[in-house]
């Protein structure tokens, strides 16, 4: 008897532990996020991706995301010279999952310069052997997003 009690709980716990594995999603889902993540912790430009020239300064309209991307353009580059996630601030994921949904949405990858509280400074990524975005079309795209309450480009 106390065996049977046994399996039944080990049957539901497994049952329960089952739910709990990642849902399957399609690939681009999978390759927003591995690209931002790996543009966050590189040094740009390398052979695998290119900078546009452009800038285009954002800021979002909830503080928590100014402020998860707040670093100075000296910070990320210490942070990215180690390679390690770890060194990266801990509510900075928060910031990230905002830039995974832009380039969900509108299919802009950007790649953070510096940041401060009040808005963060942006490049936009893409692969060396692509055509430079259209930055004047990109900024048109995510002025328009409802997360972001102000932008401004300065397209050199």
């Amino acid at each position: 008897m106390a065996f049977a009690k046994w399996l039944v709980v080990v049957g539901i716990t497994f049952t329960l532990l089952s739910g709990c594995e990642p849902r399957a999603t399609d690939d681009s889902l999978d390759e927003a996020t591995q690209w931002v993540h790996e543009i966050d912790t590189l040094q740009l430009p390398t052979g695998n991706w290119a900078l546009s020239n452009s800038i285009i300064q954002l800021s979002f309209c909830r503080d928590r995301i100014n402020q998860a991307l707040m670093a100075e353009q000296d910070e990320l580059n210490r942070w990215r010279l180690v390679g390690d996630i770890s060194v990266f601030p801990s509510n900075r994921a928060e910031g990230l999952q905002q830039l995974i949904a832009i380039y969900k949405e509108h299919g802009v990858l950007l790649y953070q310069v510096s940041g401060n509280f009040g808005s963060q400074i942006f490049r936009i990524a893409y692969r060396p052997n692509q055509p430079e975005p259209n930055i004047i079309n990109a900024f048109a795209k995510i002025g328009r997003d409802d997360s972001v309450c102000y932008s401004s480009l300065d397209a050199n």
